[in-house]
């Protein structure tokens, strides 16, 4: 598969969320529509059917769907990386977090699907930009499968580092999240011993594992994230290594334990 032409089902349904995500019941079996809504408003989807209709019409001017449909071909040659659907929907403009730290742009990824939220006012390179990194969740997932209950915290946070390498490599630093340049490496040298270190075996439904991802809590903000990029860079410096050459490599191998 490739893009889903989630514009169409916004205009076919007047923007109402639930109608649209009726229409993802398929890659959600165990979930109703509310359900699907109500997981995809955590992650940056918006909320009522106004946003969803007039944010949509600016969304197929910037043409978005387009520019996603090309850079996913380009992305699956270069990782050869599997066919896997891609919804785009607009981000939720309302989200303050999402806007402030983000740029009003997030994605969430699985083995078998990706979900992009953005913003009209995101450019061609943020777009493809979070294309790239959840797309390249998704080779790490098929190339290193692992079951989702038994991924660890160490194995979310290189996945997470991995990503934004990828993003990195291929657009420069400026267009990397702002975790990536929130602490010094030395602040993260020592957030690695103190909290990722520690809690690197638990999995990822536990409490500890999203506190220290997202740095909850007593834990300093996006803890994890920004560690995660910093292990995999260490990893690959002073070598000729890519991003799509660490896919397949252990968590443990690549953070060096």
């Amino acid at each position: 598969m490739t893009v889903v032409r989630t514009d169409k089902w916004i205009e076919e349904s007047g923007g109402d969320p639930s109608k649209v995500c009726a229409k993802l019941s398929q890659y959600f079996p165990t979930a109703s529509a509310e359900e699907i809504h109500h997981h995809l408003t955590i992650f940056g989807m918006y909320v009522s059917a106004k946003q969803g209709s007039a944010l949509t019409k600016k969304l197929q001017t910037n043409n978005a769907w387009d520019i996603s449909s090309n850079e996913l071909k380009l992305l699956r040659s270069k990782w050869s990386g599997p066919s896997v659907p891609v919804f785009i929907f607009p981000s939720d403009s309302y989200n303050k977090v999402l806007v402030r730290e983000f740029n009003g742009k997030s994605g969430l990824a699985y083995a078998d699907k990706v979900f992009l939220f953005i913003s009209p006012h995101n450019t061609e390179t943020e777009i493809k930009a979070i294309l790239t990194h959840e797309y390249n969740h998704v080779c790490r997932l098929n190339r290193f499968p692992k079951r989702e209950e038994d991924c660890t915290l160490l194995d979310t946070i290189i996945l997470e580092g991995l990503a934004e390498v990828a993003v990195a490599e291929r657009f420069g630093e400026d267009f990397t999240s702002s975790w990536t340049s929130m602490y010094s490496d030395r602040q993260l040298a020592r957030f690695w011993k103190e909290f990722i270190y520690p809690n690197r075996n638990q999995r990822k439904e536990s409490d500890a594992h999203e506190e220290v991802l997202y740095g909850l809590g007593r834990y300093p903000h996006m803890a994890g994230y920004a560690v995660g990029y910093y292990v995999v860079r260490n990893f690959m410096k002073g070598t000729d290594l890519h991003a799509e050459d660490l896919l397949t490599l252990p968590s443990k191998e690549i953070a060096q334990l």
